[in-house]
């Protein structure tokens, strides 16, 4: 969903200037603060996509909340998405500009699931598997579902590996119901 041409784009141009004013980790470092703003507070989402707001106002705010901790290129960069009248797309920038950042770092994303919340040295055993894996840094996202019963599911792109007990169980009920009761030889 956040795919589209002019998410790519704006994102791919944000990300140019950072890497050649040599300022890629301080801006993503902003773009990651800004997601944040996107996905944690509600009120700020609503102001920066508000068609009632003129963009001379929003520019205003995003001076006030930003300015002072954003480097120029990202103030810049908002600035202009604001005035070209794409703010309603920033979320979606954001989240495109992260992917390329990540992508030209080579870092992936794993999401583990578990059980139950794990201890720092558990977390830490598990990150330190899957970088050693994939030969890669991992961003280690952790999910708790009580339904695994125990055991884990760790995702890392469009690979799965699920050690949960919740599905060892159903692959053991696969293969009980694919015995053949009929069969006398079975069970003599």
């Amino acid at each position: 969903m956040y795919q589209s041409q002019i998410n790519v784009r704006y994102a791919k141009s944000l990300f140019l200037v950072a890497k050649e004013n040599k300022k890629l980790d301080e801006i993503t470092n902003d773009i990651s603060l800004l997601l944040n703003f996107f996905q944690e507070v509600d009120d700020f989402k609503m102001l920066v996509e508000h068609p009632t707001i003129k963009p001379s106002e929003k520019s205003t705010i995003l001076k006030a909340l930003f300015e002072d901790k954003f480097e120029k290129h990202t103030m810049s960069f908002l600035l202009l998405a604001v005035k070209n009248k794409r703010e309603n797309h920033l979320k979606n920038i954001c989240l495109n500009f992260l992917e390329m950042y990540r992508k030209d770092q080579g870092i992936k994303q794993a999401v583990l699931t578990t059980a139950f919340e794990l201890s720092e040295k558990e977390r830490i055993n598990i990150k330190e598997s899957i970088q050693k894996k994939f030969s890669a840094t991992v961003e280690l996202t952790e999910k708790v579902n009580q339904d695994l019963i125990g055991g884990m599911i760790i995702q890392v792109d469009d690979k799965q590996l699920d050690l949960s007990v919740a599905k060892q169980i159903q692959n053991l009920r696969n293969d009980f119901l694919k015995i053949d009761f009929n069969n006398k030889k079975r069970f003599k």
